[in-house]
Order: structure tokens, then C-alpha cells, then sequence
């Protein structure tokens, strides 16, 4: 009994405290000590395993203590009643009770955190809307891949899209940003292989999936608005680059160097704007837009110029069709990829990973079939 009243006491609660309660605790300190929120403070991200390997292992044994014991809370030995004695008229008024949690330290009085929860009736809440769009989202890609008649290998690689990011959310256990970051990271790397491969083939292919693992990355993380300009700056020029590859263009070399010029010239005009604007602390919008702008601006401009403008304008309208039915099978995964995480995430706080992995295996497997059924039938009609 001592271990269990220490689990409680770990999960800041009073002993005797409810399934519910211990679940709801349990994900609030999960989200307050989970490692990728310190991931600029080596020592607090340290501490901060520890204690979540702590509250992880505290949550289980008390949910299966509370699971396997008849009474789900521990009452605590009956004490006789007595009657509160009557005010004294005479007795001054006295102050406020210290809490339980509190001592002193030379002569002043310290508090700590205690638990404020209170007993409720969270009840399990099926998330509709999620798994509907999830559906939704995966028939649409279904039917996108059998209109344009797509390869085998594109069905491959929506499937393992999808597999990926129910696997990595029933390994976690629970949502959290690392889960986000591996699920969008295949989700952009699988969309940009198709949508490159149907714009350009294998080297514009390759070149996407760069960009969208990057971008991916980026969703599902929090990073600073610097990095994510820097990022967004690349991805567009390698988007270009490979866009450019894949329809035979030359001089690409070109292309990067009018890329760095025009950003370096872009970033020291925006500079430029913001110490003009404010006259304290720069906030650097400006800098960060010109950079961004100036990079591809610069790599247009030097496309347009050392590929000729004819070629340019050909490929842009031969790969017209094809880019409508890539970015629409990309839309689909990354749309699909989300709406399955986050029906994950409501799931998962009720269920266990495998429960949780397979209703959402049915509803995108659902989706594509429905999808793959739905165009059969009517391209045939």
C-alpha cells in the first residue's frame, strides 16, 4: 500500500483518488514534463525523462491497481462522528488554515503545489468528425490514384503513409510533438515523391520528397520563425530546381547562384526596412520576408533566363494536367495523415495504442477501398 500511496503522491494526488482522476493528472504532467519542450535546455530536458519515466510508470501500476481492485477508491478508516462544539462568542477570530503542504524556512513561510483536482465524470467521446474526415480524405486519394492510373508503387506509398503515422502513435502512447514531426515527415516525403513523379519523374521526384520532409518537419514541430523562413527559402528553390530537372533544362548551376545573390540583396533591404521602421528592437519581418522573396525571385528570374522562357512556358503547360492530379493526391495524404492523428490523439486518451491503431487501420483502409470501389464503378459506367 505504501507504493501505491507513493504512485499517488508522484501523480500529485491525494490516495483514494479515481480512475479518472489519475488519467486526467496523468495527462496533464505528461504534457508539462515531456522532453520536447526542453529541447534547448540540455539539464531540464535530462530532468525531464526522468520525471516522465517516473509519471509513466506511476500511471500504469495505479491504473492497473484500480482496473483489478473492487474499490476504486481507498477509503480511509471510519472515525466516530462528534458534533462540532459550539462558537465561542469569545474566542477571536483566527487565521486562515495554512495548507498541508507547507513549511517554514526561516521564519517564512513557503508553500508548495498541491493537487486542485476534482472528481469528474469524463466519459469516453468517439471523434467523429476526425475519423469522417479521415475517410473522406483517403477515399478522395483512392479515387484520384485509379482516375489518373496510377502505378502500383503509388498505392504502396500511400498505405505505408498512413500505416506510419498510426504506428508511431501507438508506439508514443500518447500524442506528443516527436509523434507529429515523424508522422508529417512521411506525409510530405510521400506526397512530394508523388506529386514530383507525376510532374517531372525521378528526379523531380526525388527532389519533393525533400521538400516535403522538410516541410513536414516543419508542421509538426514549434521552431523559430527564422528557421522556418530559411527552411521555406530552400524548399522553394530545390522545388525549382527540380522541377526544372526533370524536364531536361540546363545551367540549373544558374539557377542556385541568381538564388543566393538575390536573397543576400533581398535580406539587406529588408534589414535595411526594419531599422528604419523600429526604431528600438527589429523584429526582423522584413529581413526574413526579403530573404524569402529575393531567393526566389532570383531563382525564377535566372530559370526563366538561362532556360529561355519558351522552354520554361512549354513545360509549365505540359505539366499542367499532371501537377492538378499530383497536388490533389498530395492534399489527400498529408489531409488524410492529419485527420488520422488527430482522431489518434482523442482515442489514445481512453484506449491503448493497439486498440487504437487498428480503428484507425479500418477507417483509412475503409476509405481507400470505398475510394478504389466508388471510380471502378463509375469509370466503368
Amino acid at each position: 500500500m505504501d507504493d501505491i500511496n507513493q504512485y499517488y503522491k508522484i501523480l500529485e494526488l491525494e490516495p483514494g483518488a479515481s480512475l479518472e482522476e489519475v488519467k486526467e493528472a496523468y495527462r496533464d504532467l505528461a504534457f508539462v514534463w515531456h522532453p520536447d519542450r526542453f529541447v534547448h535546455n540540455t539539464r531540464l530536458q535530462a530532468r525531464a525523462t526522468i520525471r516522465l519515466k517516473e509519471i509513466n510508470e506511476a500511471y500504469h501500476k495505479l491504473r492497473h491497481f484500480l482496473n483489478n481492485s473492487q474499490n476504486q477508491v481507498i477509503s480511509p478508516k471510519p472515525t466516530p462522528h462528534r458534533p462540532p462544539p459550539p462558537p465561542n462568542p469569545y474566542t477571536p477570530p483566527q487565521s486562515p488554515q495554512r495548507p498541508r503542504n507547507s513549511y517554514t524556512n526561516h521564519g517564512q513561510q513557503v508553500y508548495t503545489q498541491t493537487s486542485t483536482r476534482q472528481p469528474n465524470s469524463t466519459t469516453f467521446c468517439i471523434p467523429w468528425g476526425s475519423l469522417i474526415s479521415t475517410f473522406i480524405f483517403y477515399t478522395m486519394t483512392a479515387w484520384v490514384l485509379v482516375a489518373s492510373q496510377a502505378p502500383t508503387w503509388t498505392w504502396a506509398v500511400v498505405e505505408g503513409v498512413a500505416w506510419m503515422g498510426m504506428t508511431v502513435l501507438a508506439i508514443e502512447g500518447s500524442s506528443s510533438q516527436r509523434c507529429w514531426a515523424l508522422a508529417m515527415l512521411g506525409a510530405g516525403g510521400g506526397a512530394g515523391w508523388i506529386a514530383g513523379n507525376y510532374v517531372g519523374g525521378i528526379a523531380t521526384a526525388w527532389a519533393w520528397t525533400i521538400v516535403g520532409c522538410s516541410l513536414g518537419i516543419i508542421a509538426g514541430t514549434e521552431p523559430k520563425a527564422k528557421t522556418v523562413a530559411a527552411v521555406v527559402t530552400i524548399d522553394g528553390v530545390i522545388a525549382l530546381i527540380g522541377f526544372l530537372a526533370g524536364q531536361g533544362a540546363e545551367n540549373i548551376f544558374v539557377v542556385v547562384v541568381g538564388s543566393i545573390i538575390w536573397s543576400a540583396s533581398g535580406f539587406v533591404f529588408g534589414t535595411i526596412v526594419d531599422a528604419a521602421i523600429t526604431s528600438k528592437t527589429g523584429t526582423g519581418v522584413s529581413g526574413m520576408l526579403g530573404f524569402v522573396l529575393g531567393a526566389w525571385v532570383g531563382a525564377w528570374s535566372a530559370a526563366w533566363n538561362s532556360t529561355r522562357s519558351k522552354n520554361v512556358a512549354i513545360a509549365l503547360v505540359s505539366a499542367g494536367p499532371n501537377i492538378i492530379i499530383g497536388c490533389w493526391v498530395a492534399i489527400g495524404i498529408v489531409a488524410g495523415v492529419i485527420s488520422q492523428m488527430l482522431a489518434g490523439e482523442k482515442l489514445i486518451e481512453y484506449l491503448n495504442g493497439f486498440f487504437t491503431f487498428v480503428i484507425l487501420v479500418i477507417i483509412s483502409g475503409f476509405g481507400l477501398s470505398f475510394g478504389w470501389w466508388l471510380s471502378i464503378n463509375i469509370i466503368n459506367n
